[in-house]
């Protein structure tokens, strides 16, 4: 069945009836199950550093197309350097939206391994896992525009798309991005809005930040 003035398909009721079945037929919901616990069981070798252990239950996981199994394992062939499959896994686990599966794609095309190196790709895929939150991703896009790494976009320090990820990169601890904020407040970078109180407010967390992590002696440097 088609709809009026589309080429769009409309499954036939019957269809859509065989499918709801199949989903609720208890096969198929103890093979989603079985997926789940090979993923379960996958995270907690990967846990313990059992690679060995970790990757027999993540690539059955994987290639039942457990997109978060599918992210953890390419991870693992990554650092194998098993380039080509971990980018196979990833980009599958990206293309359904999964962040640590978008964020590990991107690292691949920044650095050229397993895929070739192409900076738009790489910026493309670091944005999409940062705006889901993927806390790594927001770092990278923050020392991008700190540092004006062109690789991921962070070539201008007026550009207002860079503070969310400065902020989220801040709050997480990231001291780049404390320091960076701080002076932003002072100067109105990355499109904010001077505010000279929350200037003192970040100027004080970065020194609290380095005075846990590195002793008293590193709390006023900059």
């Amino acid at each position: 069945m088609r709809i009026p003035g589309s080429e769009k398909a409309v499954p036939a009721f019957s269809h859509i009836l065989l499918a709801t079945a199949l989903l609720l037929a208890p096969g198929f919901a103890g093979a989603q199950e079985d997926v789940e616990k090979d993923y379960e069981a996958g995270v907690a070798a990967h846990r313990v550093n059992d690679m060995v252990g970790a990757m027999t239950p993540l690539k059955r996981a994987a290639d039942a197309g457990h997109a978060a199994a599918q992210a953890l394992y390419g991870e693992i062939l990554d650092r194998a350097e098993l380039n080509d499959e971990a980018v196979e896994y990833l980009r599958k686990a990206a293309d359904q939206g999964n962040a640590d599966g978008q964020f590990g794609l991107a690292v691949m095309y920044l650095t050229g391994e397993g895929v070739e190196q192409d900076d738009k790709e790489a910026a493309r895929w670091m944005r999409a896992a940062a705006t889901q939150g993927h806390v790594q991703a927001n770092i990278a896009l923050a020392k991008a525009y700190v540092t004006g790494d062109e690789r991921l976009g962070g070539q201008s320090r007026s550009d207002a798309t860079a503070a969310p990820f400065l902020l989220k990169a801040a709050e997480a601890g990231e001291l780049i991005a404390m320091d960076a904020l701080a002076k932003a407040y002072l100067t109105g970078e990355f499109g904010l809005q001077v505010d000279a109180a929350r200037a003192e407010e970040w100027t004080a967390r970065a020194a609290k930040a380095r005075t846990e992590r590195f002793g008293p002696a590193a709390g006023n440097k900059r």
